[in-house]
């Protein structure tokens, strides 16, 4: 066929609505078809804007939207429900039972190691804190001694630093020396009297306990020749 008898190509409408070259008038256009019905939805749930759902009055925004209670998680998510359990165990025999008290004494096996610990380290830092104070107390001892000694040199050197002749420092040496014999003899006497008196008074006392001893003895024969007499004589 020639292109001379070729019918006019028609184009449809466009989306701005202008007519184009060689559309068919208005009044020419075919009816249009009906409108399609949603199927497979049951109304009221089709979305709004969309060909099965219609716009609900004033927008979107005053749309009630309402969100059903689900658990929500720590970090904000919502949770799924888990289903329910398997099923139980039926019948608690006898090997349940010694399932169930050989965990509880492992555990309790556990908790007592764990205790046997601790008691064996408090031990082994007492012995430890022990040996240290009785090395703390000789140290203040050989310390205390030291400090003694440490005053003797001091006094000493005082005594060269002002110009004092050696027969001074050796007359108080034996002055010091008198008077430190004296104190110890009057110690002597001062222990031997309370030597003495402990002795006396003691010696008091097993004299008071051996009379109490022989007043109980002798009590004790007289109510039994007098029960003698009443019972044979009376």
């Amino acid at each position: 066929m020639s292109t001379s008898h070729r019918p006019p190509s028609s184009r449809l409408m466009t989306r701005g609505g202008m007519p184009q070259t060689g559309r068919p008038p208005t009044g020419t256009r075919a009816p249009p078809t009906a409108i399609r019905v949603g199927t497979g939805m049951p109304p009221g749930t089709a979305r709004p804007g969309t060909r099965g759902g219609a716009m609900p009055p004033g927008g979107v925004l005053s749309a009630q939207i309402k969100v059903a209670d689900r658990p929500v998680t720590q970090q904000g998510l919502s949770g799924m429900k888990t289903g329910m359990k398997g099923p139980q165990r039926q019948i608690m025999d006898k090997s349940y039972y010694l399932g169930l008290l050989r965990s509880r004494i492992t555990e309790l096996t556990t908790e007592i190691n764990k205790l046997q610990k601790e008691i064996d380290t408090y031990n082994q830092e007492n012995s430890v804190y022990l040996s240290y104070e009785k090395r703390a107390e000789a140290l203040a001892v050989e310390i205390k001694e030291l400090q003694g000694q440490l005053a003797d040199y001091n006094m000493l050197v005082d005594k060269l630093n002002t110009n004092i002749e050696m027969e001074e420092v050796v007359n108080d040496h034996n002055m010091l020396k008198s008077q430190n014999a004296r104190e110890a003899q009057s110690m002597d006497v001062i222990f031997t009297e309370r030597r003495d008196s402990l002795r006396s008074s003691y010696d008091l006392n097993f004299l008071k306990t051996l009379i109490n001893k022989q007043y109980a003895t002798v009590t004790c024969f007289l109510l039994f020749m007098f029960m003698f007499i009443i019972r044979h004589y009376c």
